[in-house]
C-alpha cells in the first residue's frame, strides 16, 4: 500500500519534505512498532529478518530515531495528536465555551455536550472520558519522543535541532496539561493549588504496571507546566520561515504568551508582567517587533483573524484543518445555524448551539458600532426567527477553520488585567490603555469610562468575554476567578442553574477509564 502525504499539511511544504503518516502494517517482523503515541510489540514470526524487509513507511522501536526525517514525521506527529477531536479539533474549546453561560443546546443531545452544557457529568460521560484519554495520548507521545531522543535521536539530528525539538514537544506537553486542569481540578487560586491535580505522567507508559499514579497536587501540576514552557522558550526558535509556520508550530513568542495565561489563571500577577514584557513594547502601538523573533500585533481588523490564510500576526498559535484534514468537532459546524435557520448567511452547519440572548450579546456596552457585532448573525423568520448565531467560524463544509491557541489580543488583556491586579491605581492609565487598543481596534468611538481600579478591571473581564467568544477561555476566566458558572434559562427550552465554586459539579469527575485502570488512585 502507497503511503499517502500527511494531512498536516499547513505545516508548509520546505518543512513537508518527505514525511509520511505512520500507519499500522500488517507484517512478519520481530520489530515493535513505534505509533505517534507510544510503543506497542507486533506479533513474532519464525522467518528470517532479511526474508521480511520493513516497509519504508514503517517505524519502529528499533528504527524510529535513525533518521531526521523520521524524527521529524514524529514532531509532526504529536501535533497531529494535538489536533484530534478531544483536544483542538476541536472539542476542549466547544466544552468549554458550552458550559460557561453563552450557548443554549438545541437538542440536548448528550453525544454532542449536552450534559456538560447542563453541567452535570459524570465519570462515565463520553466527554469526560475522551478529553482526558486524548490529552494522555499526547502526552505519552511527548514521554516517548523525549525518551527516544535522549536515547538516540541526539547523535542523529544534534544538538541544536533536539533542542528545537524537545523544546517544541515540551511546550504541546505543557498546554495538554494546563487544558486538562481547566476542567479536571479546582482552581489554583482557590487553596494555592493545593487541591489534588492530575497524575503527573513525565515517563513513557510501557504497559499496564506504568498506570498506577496518584494525582500530583494542582499546584505541582502547575510547576511543572511552567517549567517545560520556561525549557521550550530557550530551545524554540524565534521564528520559521512562512507565516503558515509562524502560526501553526511552536515559537519563542508562542510559550511566552502562553506563561502569561498560565500565570494570569495563577493569580501571579508579577509574573504575567514579567513575561508580557518580553513580547509586548512598553507604549502604543503595543507589539512584539524586535529581536528577530516573530512581529506579533494586534490585526486593525478583526475579521481578518478568522478568515483564510489564517496568518495573521496576531495568531500567536493556531490548529490548521485542510478539506483532507477536517476537524474531529468543528467550530463551524456547531455554532453555524441549519439550513432553514440561515437565510442571508451564505453558508450553514449543524446549528448545534445558539447563542444565549441573556448572556454576552446582552451587555450594552458591547455597542451596535463594534465590529465584532458582525460575527453575530441573526435568523431573519420562520420558527427560529429572532434566534442569535455565532459566525466567527464560517467555513462551510468539511469546516476547515484554524481553531485558534491563543491570540496576541490575549496577551494584552492578559498584561492589563496583571498590572490592575499587582499594581492597582498606579498602573490605571496604562490598564487602560491596552484596554483601549483591544476595545477601540473594533468600535474606535467607544469611550472607556471606568475611572476606578475595581470598575477598570469589570471593564476588562467584559472585553474578554467580548472579545474571546466561541474561543474556548470564557470558563478559565469564572474559574480562576472563582465565579459561579452562570444559570442559562432559554425562552422554550430547560433552564439549567448556576453553579456556585464549592459544587462538586463546578468541575468534572475524574474518568471511568482512569478510575479502573489507575490502582494509583
Amino acid at each position: 500500500m502507497k503511503p499517502s502525504i500527511t494531512n498536516f499539511d499547513n505545516l508548509g511544504n520546505e518543512e513537508r519534505g518527505s514525511v509520511r503518516p505512520l500507519k499500522r502494517h500488517c507484517v512478519r517482523t520481530k520489530y515493535g512498532l513505534l505509533l505517534l503515541f507510544g510503543w506497542s510489540f507486533l506479533f513474532s514470526c519464525s522467518k528470517k529478518d532479511e526474508l521480511n524487509p520493513m516497509p519504508t513507511s514503517l517505524i519502529t522501536d528499533g528504527n524510529a530515531f535513525i533518521t531526521s526525517s523520521r524524527i521529524l514525521n514524529q514532531v509532526y506527529g504529536l501535533y497531529a495528536t494535538f489536533k484530534q477531536t478531544g483536544l483542538y479539533g476541536s472539542e476542549y474549546p466547544v466544552y468549554s465555551d458550552i458550559r460557561a453561560g453563552d450557548f443554549i443546546s438545541t437538542n440536548l443531545n448528550p453525544n454532542i455536550g449536552a450534559l456538560t452544557y447542563q453541567c452535570v457529568v459524570e465519570s462515565g460521560s463520553p466527554e469526560v472520558n475522551l478529553i482526558w484519554q486524548q490529552a494522555y495520548q499526547l502526552i505519552n507521545g511527548c514521554n516517548v519522543f523525549l525518551a527516544g531522543m535522549e536515547s538516540s535521536g541526539r547523535k542523529v539530528v544534534g544538538d541544536s535541532l533536539t533542542g528545537n525539538y524537545e523544546a517544541e514537544v515540551r511546550g504541546l506537553r505543557a498546554i495538554a496539561y494546563y487544558s486538562m486542569l481547566q476542567l479536571y481540578a479546582q482552581p489554583y487560586m482557590k487553596d494555592n493549588g493545593a487541591s489534588p491535580g492530575l497524575p503527573l505522567r513525565l515517563t513513557p507508559n510501557a504497559g499496564l504496571q506504568d498506570y498506577s499514579l496518584a494525582r500530583s497536587s494542582v499546584a505541582d501540576v502547575y510547576a511543572r507546566i511552567l517549567k517545560d514552557l520556561d525549557s521550550a522558550e530557550t530551545g524554540l526558535p524565534l521564528k520559521y520561515g512562512t507565516a503558515v509556520m509562524n502560526t501553526t508550530r511552536l515559537h519563542k513568542n508562542s510559550v511566552i504568551a502562553f506563561k502569561t495565561r498560565v500565570y494570569l489563571t495563577m493569580g501571579k500577577y508579577d509574573k504575567v508582567i514579567s513575561e508580557a514584557a518580553k513580547i509586548v513594547s512598553p507604549a502604543a502601538p503595543y507589539n512584539a517587533g524586535g529581536a528577530g523573533g516573530v512581529a506579533n500585533a494586534l490585526e486593525s481588523d478583526i475579521s481578518t483573524v478568522f478568515k483564510a490564510p489564517y496568518t495573521s500576526l496576531e495568531s500567536v498559535f493556531s490548529v490548521p484543518f485542510t478539506s483532507n484534514d477536517v476537524p474531529g468537532v468543528p467550530l463551524a459546524s456547531y455554532y453555524l445555524p441549519v439550513l432553514g435557520d440561515a437565510t442571508g448567511l451564505g453558508t450553514v452547519g449543524q446549528g448545534q448551539y445558539y447563542l444565549y440572548a441573556g448572556g454576552i450579546i446582552a451587555d450594552p456596552q458591547w455597542m451596535a458600532t463594534d465590529k465584532r457585532r458582525g460575527f453575530i448573525f441573526t435568523t431573519p423568520s420562520g420558527g427560529s426567527a429572532g434566534r442569535q448565531w455565532l459566525t466567527k467560524y464560517k467555513v462551510g463544509t468539511p469546516f476547515t477553520d484554524n481553531c485558534p491557541v491563543i491570540r496576541y489580543a490575549e496577551v494584552l488583556l492578559n498584561l492589563s488585567e496583571a498590572l490592575l491586579r499587582q499594581n492597582g491605581d498606579a498602573s490605571i492609565v496604562d490598564a487602560k490603555n491596552l484596554l483601549g487598543v483591544v476595545r477601540h481596534r473594533s468600535d474606535p468611538s467607544y469611550v472607556i469610562s471606568a475611572a476606578t481600579t475595581p470598575d477598570l478591571l469589570d471593564a476588562i473581564l467584559e472585553e474578554r468575554h467580548i472579545e474571546f467568544l466561541g474561543e474556548g477561555l470564557r470558563n478559565t476566566d469564572l474559574m480562576r476567578l472563582g465565579l459561579e458558572i452562570p444559570a442559562k434559562s432559554p425562552a422554550g427550552s430547560i433552564s439549567v442553574t448556576a453553579v456556585p465554586s464549592s459544587a462538586a459539579n463546578y468541575i468534572w469527575p475524574l474518568p471511568n477509564a482512569e478510575l479502573l485502570y489507575n490502582p494509583g488512585l
